[in-house]
């Protein structure tokens, strides 16, 4: 038995309006129908004595530790730019005089 129907998908189309043809709406509810099935297979599952869980992995924050060291001087930066002037880099002007 089909758990939602053609009209049902049509309700949700216009609630979303997306305007879908006849061959949209029976496709979407062959679509929506077997995913439901899906969903339902899976909640029929016995979990009884199995513990929740987010996630499987048992590694929580696995993050290196946050550590102090020292950047590039402002000369280092501009060392590897192709034009520098007054301690600034020199880009191409993209905005007009008017900006």
């Amino acid at each position: 038995m089909s758990q939602i129907s053609r009209d049902e998908v049509a309700h949700l189309a216009k609630l979303a309006r997306l305007a879908l043809d006849d061959a949209e709406l029976d496709g979407y509810a062959a679509q929506l129908d077997a995913i439901l099935t899906h969903v339902s297979t899976i909640q029929s599952v016995d979990v009884t004595g199995v513990a929740p869980t987010g996630n499987p992995l048992p590694e929580v924050n696995v993050t290196r530790p946050d550590t102090i060291r020292m950047g590039l001087r402002q000369q280092q930066a501009l060392d590897g730019a192709p034009q520098a002037r007054e301690g600034r880099f020199v880009v191409p002007q993209i905005l007009g005089d008017d900006q």
